[in-house]
């Protein structure tokens, strides 16, 4: 291969990409980036994009370029040269000494049309897995990671895997190439995977591909979803318990088998027969529901490149400041549920005094200002639970008081008024909350440090 033709790595989220990726830079030869996601941008404002600051706007965003040692320190100036994504590649692949390189990402199921039109001589791999496995293990990864457990999963996962098949397929008719590889393969039949996949690269096989536990994982974003890929063992992740709900089985069933009917020629597989496979109405929803979703991230992901880097930089401090947890680790995530568990005392007492301060606010003058009180059970959470139950006290509150002032006084019976102090509240009880909850957090940082 030559240095115009990429490597992309591709396959819906928790289907083993970064697994597949993380060995494959074990050659020598071989150089993947993971998860830059330079392509991971609304088509439309890609060439106005590329001509922007987009190198210092992707280590803004994701820290590429420092996880990949590529800068130091938010240095830029070893960069300037780059100009394409494809110069960020190169100089990736340059500085280990390899002859392949590219990109590993998820977000590319959508955009491989794209890419082999960018790159007609690209390399494309394909990683397949079953998707209940793959929807358990997103499941799995959403008990600690935000990204995760956000709304619509399971119909991101649909609509990227139906993209990934559909234009992997086009893309191939095209005179694309493109490798699959299965998971359970990767898994079980290592050896067999890397030397087949050498093969397509037209490199040389290398033994070290085998040996995970000496893989360089700096690149790879130090989150709890990927602590089993870090313990250097190439093996199927174990779970206790079922996650997957039996409808949702069963829903994914008949999705393995439209993809499986649809990627036979491909695979050269037996094709998935009579089994029952989704209707026109269940495939139309979560295409339409995965197609909005993946839009609305990538208006996001927008957002990133257009707004100007000094608001952007006060958004992420604050975001910081007000949201990360105790440990550092941004993609830390607890349940409510969890916290009634541990905290269900301290709810319960915040509970009766929010009752006790809006029961005495029912019967006192409508026009005695009453919000240093509603603050108290807030506070208090704040102080002894979260910033999260805290702030539903918050709204709780915001709510309650406009409501029994809409009662009391006539003037506060419009609804310009009852909405400005219901917006009011919220803003200046929320302020107090977060300022309780960094403060909380700090002494707790103090009190783990102190021996």
């Amino acid at each position: 291969m030559n240095n115009e033709e990429p490597v992309f790595i591709f396959g819906v989220f928790r289907s083993g990409t970064s697994l597949l990726c993380s060995i494959l830079n074990q050659n020598p030869g071989v150089a993947i980036m993971f998860e830059c996601d330079v392509w991971n941008f609304p088509r439309p404002l890609l060439n106005y994009r590329f001509k922007q600051n987009w190198v210092e706007r992707i280590e803004f965003y994701n820290q590429a370029l420092s996880r990949h040692r590529l800068v130091a320190e938010s240095d830029l100036s070893p960069l300037r040269k780059i100009r394409t994504p494809l110069d960020l590649y190169r100089t990736f692949g340059q500085m280990k000494g390899a002859v392949a390189w590219g990109e590993k990402s998820p977000f590319y199921c959508d955009r491989l049309v794209q890419l082999h039109d960018r790159y007609p001589g690209a390399f494309f791999i394909f990683v397949w897995r079953n998707p209940v496995e793959v929807y358990r293990s997103v499941l799995n990864a959403g008990r600690t990671s935000r990204f995760f457990s956000r709304p619509g999963m399971l119909s991101r996962m649909i609509y990227y895997q139906e993209q990934a098949i559909r234009q992997s397929e086009l893309i191939e008719t095209r005179g694309a190439r493109v490798f699959r590889v299965d998971y359970g393969d990767i898994v079980d039949h290592t050896g067999r995977v890397c030397r087949e996949v050498c093969a397509f690269l037209k490199l040389p096989y290398d033994a070290r591909m085998l040996q995970l536990n000496r893989v360089d994982l700096s690149a790879i974003y130090k989150a709890p979803h990927h602590a089993h890929l870090r313990r250097g063992i190439i093996e199927r992740q174990k779970y206790t318990e079922e996650l997957v709900r039996p409808t949702v089985v069963k829903k994914l069933e008949r999705y393995r088998c439209r993809w499986e009917r649809l990627r036979v020629r491909s695979l050269k597989s037996s094709a998935a027969g009579n089994q029952p496979e989704p209707g026109p109405i269940e495939f139309a929803y979560h295409n339409f529901m995965g197609w909005g979703l993946t839009l609305y991230d990538s208006l996001v992901r927008a957002g990133f490149e257009i707004l100007p880097l000094v608001w952007l930089r006060a958004y992420r401090l604050l975001k910081n400041w007000a949201v990360n947890p105790p440990s550092g680790a941004a993609d830390e995530k607890t349940s409510l549920i969890k916290d009634l568990k541990i905290h269900w005392l301290t709810i319960l007492t915040a509970t009766v005094m929010l009752g006790l301060v809006a029961l005495i606010h029912l019967y006192s003058n409508p026009h005695l200002m009453f919000i240093l009180f509603y603050g108290i059970p807030c506070a208090f959470l704040a102080l002894v639970v979260n910033t999260r139950w805290a702030t539903l006290f918050v709204i709780a509150s915001s709510l309650i008081s406009p409501m029994v002032q809409y009662d009391g006084d006539p003037d506060y019976r419009y609804v310009s008024v009852f909405v400005w102090n219901l917006f009011s509240r919220f803003i200046l009880l929320e302020i107090l909350v977060l300022t309780l909850g960094r403060i909380r957090r700090e002494f707790s940082q103090t009190g783990h440090h102190v021996k």
